[in-house]
C-alpha cells in the first residue's frame, strides 16, 4: 500500500556523533509521572514509550500502545502488558518533553513468520501508523528497532538474516516518505545473562544492518560493569563491562553515537533500602537473600560505575535512559518472579540518591556540551 507522506523527501543517514546529550525518563505512564511529579530530579530531554508493532491497528490488542486509532485519532487508552500503563501518543504529547525513545517490539507471541511477513510488505499499514505518531513529536524520535536483539528472551531474532532484513526494511519504508528527525537505534543486550542462558557469547556483528541503516547503537545496562555469578555455573559469561564494550568498539569503528537505552538498578530497592537476589542462575531464587543498604552503598554499588562508564566513554556516549520504575508493583516483573527480580528503581523514594543523581546527570550534560 501506499505510505502517507509525513513532511519532505526521503532522509539521508544521521550523523548523530557529536550531538549534544540526551537524557531520557521512562518507562512507563506512571514511572513518567511520578519522576515528573516529584520534581526530584533532571528535566528530561525525552521520554521512552514501548509498542508492540504487529498490533498497532488492534483494538482488541490496545492499539499496540500507541494510542492512537487507525485513523490517526488520539484514543485516550492506556494500555498495558502487565509492565504499566502505555500510550506512545501521551508520552509524546503531554508532557512537554521534545524528544520520544520507542522501543518497537518485533516479536512474535503467538504467530510465526513475521518477520518475513513484515519484509514482504504485510505490515505496510502499521508502519504508517508509525508515521501518524511520529508527526506529533516535536524533536527526535529514536526508534529502537527490535530492541535487545541479542537476548535469549527475544526468540523472533534468534537469525540474524531474517533480523537485518527487517530492519532495514523498516528503515528503508519510513525513509521513503521522510525521516529527517527519525534516529534509527541498533540495540544489543549486552547481558552476561543471555550469554550465561545460551553458554556461549554471541557475535553481535551478524545482527548489524550496516552503517547506512543505523544512526545510533545502544544497549541496556542493569548490573555492576564487573558483576560475574555467584551461583555455580558451567559457563563463565562475560561480564557486562566486557560486552558494553563490543557496542562501544564497533561505535568507534563506524563512527556513530551510543545511547544506554534501558538503564535500572536491577535487584535494589530505592524506596526500602534493599538488595535482593535475582535469578537462580546468577546469585539465587530471586527476590530471596534480601539485604539492608545505605543509600550511598547503592550509589557506590550501581550508579557511580554507571556515571564512570560514561564519563570514561564520552567520545561516543551521547544519551542515557533511566527507567524510573517501581518494577515489583507491576505483574511482568514483580512475584513470582518469573523474569527475575528488578525492585524499585524510582528515584524520588530516596532523597539522596536523588541528590545525588540530579548533579551526576547536570555534570555528565555540562561536560558534554
Amino acid at each position: 500500500m501506499a505510505l502517507p507522506l509525513v513532511g519532505g523527501c526521503a532522509a539521508e543517514p544521521r550523523d548523530d556523533v557529536d550531538a549534544a546529550p540526551v537524557f531520557i525518563v521512562g518507562q512507563d505512564l506512571d514511572a513518567i509521572r511520578g519522576y515528573l511529579d516529584s520534581a526530584c530530579c533532571p528535566k528530561p530531554d525525552g521520554l521512552t514509550a514501548y509498542l508492540s508493532f504487529y498490533d498497532l491497528l488492534s483494538p482488541e490488542r490496545g492499539y499496540g500502545g500507541i494510542g492512537l486509532d487507525p485513523a490517526g485519532t488520539p484514543t485516550g487508552l492506556e494500555h498495558s502488558w502487565g509492565a504499566g500503563p502505555v500510550n506512545a501518543y501521551a508520552t509524546a504529547t503531554a508532557f512537554g518533553a521534545e524528544d520520544l525513545a520507542i522501543g518497537l517490539d518485533l516479536n512474535a507471541s503467538d504467530r510465526r513468520g513475521d518477520l518475513d511477513r513484515l519484509v514482504a510488505g504485510d505490515y505496510d499499514a502499521n508502519v504508517a501508523q508509525l508515521l501518524r505518531l511520529f508527526s506529533h513529536v516535536r524533536g527526535t524520535v529514536y526508534l529502537r528497532i527490535g530492541y535487545e536483539f541479542d537476548g535469549r528472551w527475544n526468540a523472533e531474532y534468534r537469525n540474524p538474516r531474517r533480523f537485518v532484513a527487517a530492519f532495514r526494511y523498516l528503515v528503508d519504508r519510513i525513509r521513503l516518505v521522510g525521516a529527517d528527525k527519525v534516529a534509527f537505534v541498533w540495540q544489543a543486550s549486552a547481558s552476561p545473562l543471555d550469554d550465561l542462558l545460551d553458554a556461549e557469547r554471541e557475535n553481535i556483528g551478524e545482527w548489524y544492518p550496516g552503517d547506512e541503516y543505523v544512526d545510533w547503537l545502544a544497549f541496556s545496562w542493569f548490573l555492576h560493569p564487573e558483576a560475574r555469578p555467584s551461583a555455580g555455573v558451567e559457563y563463565e559469561p562475560p561480564t557486562p563491562g566486557e560486552l558494553a564494550g563490543e557496542v562501544l568498539a564497533l561505535a568507534r569503528k563506524v563512527g556513530k553515537p551510543v545511547m544506554i537505552a534501558e538503564a535500572a538498578p536491577q535487584g535494589f530497592d530505592l524506596a526500602q533500602s534493599t538488595r535482593r537476589h535475582i535469578g537462580p542462575s546468577w546469585d539465587g531464587l530471586p527476590g530471596t537473600g534480601v539485604r539492608h543498604v545505605t543509600a550511598e552503598e547503592i550509589w557506590d554499588a550501581w550508579y557511580a560505575p554507571l556515571f564512570v562508564l560514561m564519563d570514561s566513554n564520552r567520545d561516543v556516549v551521547r544519551a542515557l535512559a533511566y527507567i524510573n520504575c517501581h518494577w515489583d508493583a507491576q505483574p511482568m516483573w514483580g512475584p513470582p518472579y518469573r523474569a527475575g527480580y528488578w525492585g524499585d528503581s524510582r528515584l524520588q523514594t530516596n532523597a539522596w540518591l536523588a541528590r545525588r543523581f540530579t548533579r551526576a546527570v547536570q555534570r555528565w550534560k555540562g561536560a558534554n556540551d
